[in-house]
Formats: structure tokens, sequence, C-alpha cells
């Protein structure tokens, strides 16, 4: 039955590049899933430095070849003045265009707001069902994470592009239960045309390794960005007070692309020199390896209206590797997951850390089964051959 849609014509695009973790991870593992049923046409904005290390452009290319996916890779452009910018809004106009006018697309799926811009001209000249895969309020990101003013001309063209898509697309995609109850009331879209699909992860990428578990001594590991939609230093604050409580040697991971001198800034003296450090940028490779030695992931979220619409992918990756997650509830569906699922601790950074709430920590890791649960949560909820799924019977309904 899934072999009668082997000939039908999709194009996706995201300004992710697939050659970027994120772009890999949440685009061409998707793509690479569903080209088993459809023509994948795949259009891509890449990085200027990607492009620079052919040995892993060479990989990309020849693995879109082996599943049959047609690749048009765009560059990335910055800078200039905002020329680059332009140049990045034309491509994402013509090239979609292009492909449409050469091909028989039945279906153009776009991931986040700016694959958009065209759409509006797009679907007026050529004949295509739309899903459109929000991934986040985008503008209302741009507001709380970067503060676009909400007068500013940029901020309510994507306010406008927001309300076409959402009123236009023939189906939606978010990543939580709370976007989806918002997309529903504000813009009069019935339920049946959006799902919920969070981040993926791969559970070949991403598992559990083994370690050796040290008496009186606490790893804590924290991923990815320290500033724009993330408090950094309300995490450092957890850190000191977890420090006060704690008898044993405390030892903190922080893995990320900021240079280690901006994270020694934000830790205090104290922290900085009785804490076991260990900054550093961690290649995706390494990651299942690195994350499998937290006892914890830990983070706080900036609360704000967009992220409603959050779901990081860090959070399917800790737990694929069989570690718990202790962060703000930042949305509705975090609280479910960690609270339901006792994967977790969801903790108020306005508050003290107390002998109490250390004791309830120390209860969460030393647990038996804590991996287990935490990798079972990953694999109900996150897995990458669930999210496939759906999206297969998205497109299947959608071209029946």
């Amino acid at each position: 039955m899934l072999n009668n849609f082997k000939l039908i014509k999709v194009l996706y695009i995201s300004l992710d590049g697939i050659m970027q973790p994120l772009g890999h991870s949440q685009v061409l593992k998707y793509i690479e899933k569903l080209s088993s049923n459809y023509q994948m046409n795949l259009i891509t904005f890449e990085k200027s430095d990607d492009y620079k290390n052919i040995e892993a452009l060479t990989l990309v290319k020849n693995k879109c070849k082996e599943k049959n996916i047609y690749w048009y890779q765009l560059k990335y452009r910055s800078g200039w003045m905002g020329l680059g910018q332009l140049l990045n809004v034309i491509s994402i106009i013509f090239v979609p265009a292009y492909v449409l006018a050469s091909k028989n697309i039945s279906l153009v799926h776009i991931r986040s707001y700016m694959p958009g811009i065209g759409m509006p001209l797009l679907m007026r000249i050529f004949n295509f069902k739309l899903i459109f895969d929000i991934r986040g309020f985008w503008a209302d990101e741009k507001r709380d994470r970067l503060n676009w003013n909400h007068k500013s001309y940029k901020y309510r063209f994507f306010k406008a592009l927001e309300k076409y898509l959402m009123q236009n697309a023939d189906f939606i995609v978010a990543l939580t239960k709370s976007s989806k109850a918002i997309i529903s009331n504000s813009f009069s879209k019935s339920k049946s045309l959006i799902e919920v699909i969070p981040t993926c992860v791969d559970s070949e990428e991403f598992y559990e390794i083994d370690r050796t578990i040290t008496a009186n001594e606490m790893t804590i590991g924290y991923l990815g960005a320290v500033d724009t939609a993330y408090d950094f230093k309300k995490f450092c604050y957890l850190i000191s007070q977890i420090q006060d409580n704690y008898q044993g040697t405390i030892n903190l991971k922080v893995f990320t692309n900021k240079e280690e001198q901006y994270i020694l800034n934000i830790l205090s003296d104290r922290l900085a020199k009785e804490l076991n450090l260990d900054i550093r940028f961690v290649p995706r490779h390494q990651l299942a390896a690195e994350i499998s030695t937290f006892d914890f992931l830990g983070f706080c979220i900036k609360e704000n209206y967009s992220i409603e619409a959050s779901m990081p992918t860090k959070i399917a990756e800790a737990l694929a590797c069989g570690t718990p997650i202790v962060c703000n509830g930042f949305n509705a569906d975090i609280k479910e997951l960690i609270l339901i699922n006792e994967i977790g601790l969801i903790y108020n950074f306005e508050e003290s850390f107390k002998h109490q709430n250390l004791k309830e920590l120390i209860n969460l890791i030393s647990t038996r089964d804590i991996s287990k649960r935490c990798i079972n949560v990953a694999k109900q909820h996150f897995s990458l051959e669930a999210g496939s799924l759906k999206y297969h019977q998205i497109y299947s309904n959608l071209l029946k």
C-alpha cells in the first residue's frame, strides 16, 4: 500500500541546512524515511563554512543520492547591509517556483515561516497541497528573544504572513499541544487539521552508554545556547544552591559553542573555583557518550508567549540517553511530560533550592529504573520512527 505513493512528488523547504546538526537531525532524518514512499525534493540553505567541508558535503550528497532525494542546496547569505537577506528571500521564492514549474509537485512542506514568504504568490500560480510545519511562533520568538518591536514593519509583516499560512495551509504541524490549542483558537483552524509532532531523536545516534557511578559525586550537564531563549544566570544560581547543600563533589559540564571565557564571566568566582568545570564544544557524534555521563540535564528557559510552542531538541536527546531533566515549567507540555512520567524535576528558578529539593533530586538520580523510564519516554514521545509515520499519514491523507 505504501508503494502507491512512490510516484507522488513532494517539495520540502527548510531555511536550516542539513549540514548543520539541527537540520541533519530534524530535516534530513525525516526526509530519508519519507523517501521510501515519496519522491522527495529538498531545498535547504547551507552556510558557507559547511560548503568548505568537502568531505562532509560529499557524504550528504551521497546520502541523498542513495535515498533518491533531489537536493537543491542554496547558500545562506548574511551581511552586506541586508543584501544577503534580500538574496535569501529572492532564492526562497524563485527556486521553489522553478521546482514547481519543472516537476509535477503535489505537496509542498515548509519548515517554519521564512520558506512561506513565497507561498501567497506560488499558491496562485501552481496547484499543490501545503503543510505549514511551524516549529514555533517564529515572529513572537524574535520579539521575545531578540527584542523585535511589535510595531516594527518586520514583525507586522511576519505576523501577517503567519495569519495567511495558518488560514491557507491544508495542514499544520506543531511541536506542542499548547500551541495546537492556541492555533485552533486564534485562527479558527479545526483541530483535525493540526498534528503535534515533537522534535525527534534517532535511537541509533542517541542511546545510553554505561558509565561508572562514583559515590559522593554529581555530574550536572548543560547543552547548547546560553542566551536568547535561555537564562543561564538562573541556571548558575541553581548550581550554586546545590553546591551549598551538597556534601560531595560537583562536576559541571557545559557543552556549547560559546567561548569558555563567556561562560566563566557568568559563573561566580566561587563556583568557578569549587566546581570541576568542563566547558567546550562537543561534536554531534560524541554527544551520546557525553550525555550518558550526566546525572541530569539542567536548563532554565525564559517564560513568555512564544515558548508555549517550543520543545527543545536537547530534551529528546537526553531522555534517549537515559538522562533525567531538571528545568522550569515553561509550558504545559513539559510539565505533563516530566511530572506524569517521573523523569525529572520541574523547578521554579525564582525560589531558593532547599535541602528538601536536594533530597528529591538525589532520590531522582539514584532511582534504579530512572534511565529505563527516560528511554521509554523518548521512544514513546520522540522517536524518529513514530514521527516519520505521522508525517506519512498526513501526506497520504492530503494526497488521497
